[in-house]
């Protein structure tokens, strides 16, 4: 009798054990699915901070352009009817680019229009996006000058990508030179590859400090309210997207260079 109930409380022992166990297992899962869902949660928010600066930064010069050429258009202050229909035009446009923008920013069927490459003329790409800016450039006390010893450059990649780059860095120019002066765009071609140099005359910034500049969210000791830490980290992302290489040479009073350089299709 003796043997039959250590044999009853064994059983109900290892019974009770396999129950802690089972109980213990989907706790382990519970927990882990929690966690699970704690990540999710942690970086659908960090995705919706990250859209929200994105959408800010790639709208914002946009937006200028055409609150802009808006005022000059209310101004009246024109010569001629054909300066007028210009002035309305590059609303029109700019209009049109935004749209495409948040086209692709928002729908996520769109987003291949950031990877479609074509042959495009990118000197006539750098000159639409500085005269397109240059109404805000100049209210600002600054002059654009595009230079090239051609009269075309046939680049192969995407040139909704790249005029954003162009903003951006114009934008940065505007926010950043601290005082009036010069933004040149240099183009050039070689027999191996397509070189696309910005530089401005602003304030530039310390050489420790440009090291980092296309970090994501780096912003220098010039950082400025609004400022989201992440223009020279796209356009970086986006010159190597279409096959280039990013180079940045500032110092103190020197002011700003970002040399681009693609190979040749």
């Amino acid at each position: 009798m003796a043997r039959f109930f250590s044999l009853k409380s064994k059983k109900q022992a290892d019974a009770e054990r396999e129950e802690l166990l089972q109980i213990e297992k989907r706790e382990q899962e519970e927990r882990r699915k929690l966690e699970e869902k704690e990540l999710e949660v942690k970086k659908l928010s960090e995705d919706v901070v990250w859209f929200k600066r994105l959408m800010a930064h790639n709208i914002r010069m946009p937006l200028a352009i055409i609150v802009g050429y808006g005022e000059l258009l209310t101004s009246m202050n024109f010569s001629s009817r054909e300066e007028e229909l210009d002035c309305i035009k590059k609303i029109c446009t700019n209009i049109d680019y935004l749209d495409t923008l948040s086209k692709v920013l928002l729908d996520n069927e769109q987003e291949d229009l950031l990877l479609e490459k074509k042959y495009f003329d990118i000197l006539e790409c750098v000159r639409q996006t500085a005269e397109y800016v240059s109404v805000i450039a100049q209210k600002a006390g600054i002059k654009i000058s595009v230079i090239s010893s051609k009269n075309e450059v046939l680049f192969y990649g995407n040139r909704i990508a790249l005029m954003r780059a162009f903003f951006n860095l114009i934008e940065n120019s505007i926010r950043y030179m601290n005082r009036q002066g010069n933004i040149y765009f240099t183009v050039e071609e070689t027999e191996n590859e397509i070189l696309v140099v910005y530089r401005d005359d602003g304030e530039g910034m310390q050489a420790d400090e440009a090291q980092h500049i296309t970090e994501l969210n780096f912003q220098g000791s010039n950082k400025k309210a609004g400022g989201h830490g992440i223009g020279m980290y796209l356009i970086k992302e986006t010159v190597e997207k279409q096959g280039g290489t990013l180079n940045v040479k500032t110092g103190n009073g020197n002011g700003m260079g970002v040399y681009m350089s693609f190979p040749k299709r």
